[in-house]
């Protein structure tokens, strides 16, 4: 072969090893990559019973009654400042396990081992007119130190013709309407649940408070963390 064309024969085999080169090597990294990951997030994890175990100590139960004392208080301020009564109390408590993240060549631990969080919908009706009801509810937020989030300025446009729903603050009221009744708590998929608490009793439905004493209002309420556990 003429010496002037060996540099370019040299590199046209090149070429065509180096890809191959590449993928014999990049296969086995990748699967090792992914391997590693995966016992990190396994490793880095908190599992369910450690989590449900950590969720049930004595801090984590002492945190749950305090926020739980402290949203029964804000629905508490609604049943006394306004013409809603209190028909159906609705809190949930959840916790969530920690879990490592793990990306194709990057990991993170978890921020904590476990995290609490409660959810309150309580349940309201009104001896008024709900845009009567509404304007009361406006009222009681507009004085001093209320806790009710509500004005007149937010509750005008849902009083004549909103979407049934007054958002403000973390806090949500929403109400049945003539094509929209309020739906049911609905089924959580979310297993890692402490405890569901309904009262008066477990029995009680919407639908029940509905056919009984009018239309239903429900106030919900921001989710609230109330323990968090660091690794």
């Amino acid at each position: 072969m003429d010496d002037s064309k060996r540099p370019q024969a040299a590199r046209r085999i090149g070429d065509l090893v180096k890809p191959r080169l590449l993928g014999a090597v990049g296969w086995p990294l990748l699967v090792v990559c992914a391997g590693v990951a995966r016992v990190w997030t396994a490793l880095g994890s908190t599992g369910r019973r450690s989590a449900r175990r950590l969720a049930a100590a004595v801090p984590a139960r002492r945190a749950a009654r305090d926020a739980e004392t402290r949203l029964r208080a804000i629905v508490a301020t609604y049943a006394a400042s306004t013409p809603l009564e209190p028909r159906l109390l609705v809190i949930e408590d959840r916790y969530t396990p920690g879990v490592a993240e793990s990306g194709l060549f990057t990991l993170h631990r978890a921020d904590c081992r476990v995290s609490c969080r409660m959810l309150v919908t309580a349940y309201f009706t009104s001896p008024l007119p709900p845009a009567e009801t509404l304007s009361q509810i406006a009222e009681a937020g507009e004085r001093a130190l209320s806790g009710i989030p509500f004005t007149r300025a937010l509750a005008a446009p849902a009083r004549s013709n909103g979407p049934g729903e007054l958002s403000h603050a973390g806090h949500t009221l929403t109400w049945d309407r003539p094509a929209a009744p309020l739906p049911e708590p609905a089924e959580s998929p979310y297993d890692h649940r402490l405890r569901l608490l309904c009262e008066p009793s477990p029995e009680e439905r919407v639908e029940d408070v509905r056919r009984r004493y009018g239309t239903v209002f429900a106030l919900t309420l921001s989710p609230v963390i109330y323990y968090r556990m660091p690794r």
